[in-house]
């Protein structure tokens, strides 16, 4: 009896591909883990179990989002930014198309209106989005310039609203051109514009993970993300 290749090809594939989803949700999102002050009598839970489920939503044909939702799969904030500067960079890992996890970041133009600059998508083009929809992120990273003072920030400001708004999206935007972004390239192209090369591996695309270990940033917040695994 002969071999069905047919279907050991279609085994072979379907095998891979489960494998590479695997891979991709793998460390998605890791939950806080409860501190405690035990003693003889009682254990004090310093931070409780988060009471939300996370979830992939679409937001185009290829690309999901994570969003954290209730028992009824209501959408709900999974936590809550403080304190947010004007200059802040946002990162998530809670975004991917395909089998590739690249994550997506934004830039805070004005923290107290809760305005980023960010790049969404295929058919859009770069533009001020709320602050407040980085709280449904499950994993949120919230970077800051280690050198920073008010001529700096103020100068970033005026680069972002002024030249890199209503930049159409384009995945593969590289740093010389101006006439396509994607979320990561937005945000070095501002930084570079005052100087400030965020590109950690200097390559010819930047990576939202590429600006998490810039060496110019430090890190003020994390939710969601493994302390042993940065990505």
């Amino acid at each position: 009896m002969k071999p069905n290749y047919h279907l050991i090809i279609f085994l072979v594939f379907i095998v891979l591909v489960s494998t590479l989803n695997y891979l991709v949700e793998l460390n998605a999102y890791t939950p806080p883990i409860a501190n405690t002050i035990s003693s003889d009598s009682m254990t004090v839970m310093q931070q409780p179990t988060p009471s939300f489920e996370v979830i992939d939503y679409p937001i185009t044909p290829i690309t999901l989002e994570e969003r954290c939702v209730d028992e009824d799969y209501q959408k709900v904030t999974c936590h809550q930014l403080q304190n947010i500067q004007t200059g802040d960079v946002l990162i998530t890992k809670s975004t991917h198309s395909l089998l590739y996890r690249h994550g997506h970041a934004g830039v805070v133009v004005d923290a107290e209106a809760g305005l980023v600059l960010e790049s969404l998508g295929y058919g859009t083009s770069s533009r001020l989005e709320s602050l407040d929809k980085w709280n449904y992120y499950p994993a949120v990273k919230v970077l800051r310039l280690k050198d920073k003072n008010n001529e700096l920030i103020n100068e970033l400001v005026h680069q972002a609203t002024t030249h890199y708004l209503d930049i159409p999206y384009n995945l593969i935007a590289t740093k010389n051109s101006l006439k396509m972004t994607h979320c990561s390239d937005i945000v070095w192209k501002v930084f570079q514009s005052i100087g400030i090369d965020l590109d950690s591996d200097g390559g010819g695309i930047v990576t939202p993970y590429d600006i998490s270990q810039s060496p110019y940033l430090y890190e003020v917040q994390s939710y969601g993300f493994s302390k042993s695994r940065p990505w």
